[in-house]
């Protein structure tokens, strides 16, 4: 009786310091608190979550399953087992902890969400599907569970159902951090970045966000098109984390497509020296090169980026890169990575895009698809009646196939659009030139 007493006394001064964050001088009490009482399992399982949160997952580890093993009909020694289980990455071992966790408390949501998600990272995503029919079944409102069968969905591909269970994840967990910014990637994925803008703001409406979660969201405004977000967005970063690699290669790629090319030098330049290994600094430092006019010094670094990487996922950067070895003279893989991306029949002219059409008519007409690339152009003048690019392209290639009065018809129009077009002035050189040499070699 006397030890027990001691026990509880040690176990008692254990929770005060523990509510102080004194974690060190709490070990030590529920050290002396469980050598009282081998027996008490709630003791080990305290002194579990204390070394866990000094950092000492083994053997907060060991303290979790003594703990399960003398309390049989206790949830949380599980519980705390498979969560530790899956900061480890031992996903197996993790899901027999949250079944068993499960069998004791079936409405537990924390259990229920961990186990699809660890099933999901051992690919077993059927297993998930049903932990998450069983979820909807047995819990009420339970978000987690969609968030996790989302980010499951997204893994497979199934970015219609994956919406779906964001969107219900968020209405049932308004408070979900970062559930809005993985919605406004998933929208991303499928080329809806406009409809990205309205989460983040929420996101960031409703409080704190996390800073991996801050950068996430400038990427999502970078790929959306929507570099001033991007920049307001970094500013803010860069007084938490200003020695953060990432944050600068995204500052670098924000000045960049803003016009500022100093600005976007010298952050390339801090994050080199930062982390001279961060995936994207040689591509960013590529785009840059071309930016400033230097395609010669780009080539290589493309070269390079290219054997080492897939290409990006984002549209903008992906057509950034297109447009690239474009510049540099690389058309094969700039054509290749277009239509791994986009397929095709855009390079034939069937597409609605009115960019992607742009870029593939160029493709078309660097390779020598020239029919092609008048598909792609009259197309191009459908969607867009004042484009210029399309109607440069049509009057050049009447110019090639010597058809000089049509030839002068699409110049004449482009230049009733745009008079000091620089383009136009070479195309009616060029077109008078071509006629000019054609009837000499006539007479």
């Amino acid at each position: 009786m006397a030890d027990s007493r001691k026990g509880e006394h040690h176990a008692n001064r254990a929770r005060e310091m523990l509510r102080q964050g004194r974690l060190v001088d709490a070990e030590r009490e529920l050290r002396a608190a469980v050598a009282s009482d081998p027996s008490r399992g709630d003791w080990m399982l305290n002194l579990g979550w204390t070394l866990e949160a000094i950092g000492r997952q083994d053997e907060a580890l060991q303290l979790y399953r003594q703990s399960a093993a003398l309390l049989p009909t206790a949830r949380d020694p599980r519980l705390a087992e498979g969560l530790i289980l899956g900061k480890l990455a031992r996903y197996e071992e993790a899901v027999t902890a949250f079944e068993a966790t499960l069998r004791l408390d079936p409405k537990c949501e924390t259990a229920v969400s961990m186990l699809i998600r660890s099933l999901a990272l051992l690919g077993r995503h059927e297993e998930a599907e049903t932990a998450y029919y069983l979820a909807l079944h047995s819990i009420d409102r339970p978000a987690t569970s969609h968030l996790e069968i989302a980010r499951s969905l997204v893994a497979r591909g199934d970015m219609r159902r994956a919406e779906h269970c964001f969107r219900r994840a968020i209405a049932e967990g308004p408070t979900l951090v970062g559930a809005r910014i993985e919605l406004a990637r998933t929208l991303l994925l499928i080329d809806r970045g406009a409809e990205t803008a309205t989460l983040l703001s929420e996101e960031f409406r409703r409080g704190a966000v996390p800073p991996p979660l801050a950068i996430e969201a400038v990427r999502i405004h970078l790929a959306s098109g929507r570099a001033a977000e991007a920049a307001q967005l970094l500013d803010q970063l860069a007084r938490v984390e200003p020695s953060n690699p990432k944050l600068h290669l995204l500052f670098a790629r924000t000045m960049r497509r803003r016009g500022d090319l100093v600005r976007a030098a010298r952050h390339g330049e801090v994050a080199t020296r930062l982390a001279p290994e961060l995936p994207g600094l040689g591509l960013e430092a590529a785009l840059l090169a071309v930016a400033q006019g230097r395609p010669e010094a780009a080539r290589p670094l493309l070269e390079k980026e290219l054997d080492a990487r897939s290409a990006p996922a984002d549209r903008i950067d992906l057509l950034e890169t297109v447009q690239a070895l474009l510049a540099c003279g690389m058309t094969a893989n700039a054509e290749k990575l277009f239509v791994a991306r986009f397929g095709r029949k855009v390079i034939e002219g069937e597409s609605n895009d009115a960019e992607l059409l742009r870029i593939a008519g160029r493709i078309a007409f660097e390779r020598g698809f020239h029919d092609h690339g008048r598909a792609c152009s009259r197309r191009l003048l459908r969607l867009d009646p004042k484009s210029i690019v399309a109607m440069h392209n049509l009057a050049l290639i009447a110019i090639e196939r010597k058809r000089y009065r049509i030839a002068h018809a699409w110049i004449a129009r482009a230049r009733k659009i745009d008079p000091a077009d620089a383009g136009l002035r070479k195309l009616r050189t060029l077109c008078f030139v071509s006629r000019v040499a054609a009837a000499l070699r006539l007479a």
